[in-house]
C-alpha cells in the first residue's frame, strides 16, 4: 500500500499518484480520469474533482470541496469546501502567500480559515505582518464576492 503525508495532521494515509498529471490523491478523494492533477498539486479528504477540471501548481483541493467541468484551481490556491463550476477567486500577496475565496464567501489563506469578518479583523490589525497588503486583498475579495452576487 502506498501512503503520502498531506501535512493535514493525519500523517501518512493511503494515496496514489493521479494518472493524468502525477499529483497526489488520497484514496478517500475522487478524481475523474479526464481531470488533471499536476505533479505538485494535491487532492485529499473527501474532495471531488470531476469532468475536465484541472488542479495544478501547488494548489490543493481538500475537505468537502468539489471542482467541476472546466474549473481551474492553480498556483497556491487552497479550496477547502463548496462546489466550483468556475475557477475560484485567488489573490496572491507579493511574498507568494495566497488568499482563496471559498464558495461560502469565507477566505482560506495558508493555515488560516476565516469568515470575511474574521479575515478583516485578523489582517486589519496594524501589528500584523504585511497588514496593508493583506487587508487590501481581503477587501478586494469582499468587493468581488458582492459583485458576483
Amino acid at each position: 500500500m502506498t501512503t503520502y503525508d498531506f501535512q493535514d495532521g493525519k500523517g501518512p494515509v493511503p494515496a496514489h499518484k493521479h494518472s493524468n498529471g502525477g499529483g497526489w490523491v488520497e484514496d478517500t478523494a475522487q478524481v475523474f480520469d479526464a481531470a488533471y492533477v499536476g505533479f505538485y498539486a494535491r487532492v485529499y479528504g473527501n474532495a471531488r474533482v470531476y469532468g475536465n477540471a484541472r488542479v495544478s501548481g501547488n494548489a490543493e483541493v481538500y475537505g468537502d470541496a468539489e471542482v467541476h467541468g472546466y474549473a481551474r484551481v492553480y498556483g497556491d490556491a487552497s479550496v477547502k469546501r463548496g462546489s466550483y463550476r468556475s475557477s475560484p477567486l485567488q489573490i496572491t500577496r507579493s511574498d507568494g502567500y495566497s488568499f482563496t475565496l471559498q464558495s461560502d464567501s469565507s477566505v482560506v489563506a495558508g493555515c488560516r480559515d476565516f469568515t470575511m469578518d474574521e479575515a478583516l479583523e485578523y489582517w486589519g490589525n496594524p501589528e500584523h505582518h504585511m497588514h496593508k497588503e493583506s487587508y487590501a486583498i481581503v477587501q478586494a475579495l469582499i468587493s468581488i464576492s458582492k459583485a458576483k452576487g
